[in-house]
């Protein structure tokens, strides 16, 4: 554990969200897909997750699930 992270993946690896190799990730589950981020990417979905028209979003439910994400999406998924 580092400070108020739970680090699910120990190894060094790269991020599944911004590519860049990181020491520890940390499993971020939304709209019903997830991925093993670094600690940045963490905080910036963590920002960003009532806001399923930005950018980070939309970036994160297409490699997460597949798919661009809507607003009705988001509130049923929530």
């Amino acid at each position: 554990m580092i400070g108020p992270y739970e680090i699910t993946d120990p190894r060094t690896l790269p991020c599944e969200f911004c590519d860049q190799v990181a020491a520890g990730r940390v499993m971020v589950e939304l709209y019903g897909g997830s991925l093993m981020v670094c600690m940045s990417c963490y905080e910036l979905l963590r920002n960003n997750s009532r806001k399923p028209y930005s950018k980070a979003m939309d970036k994160f439910s297409m490699r997460a699930c597949g798919y661009h994400i809507t607003a009705k999406m988001a509130r049923l998924r929530r």
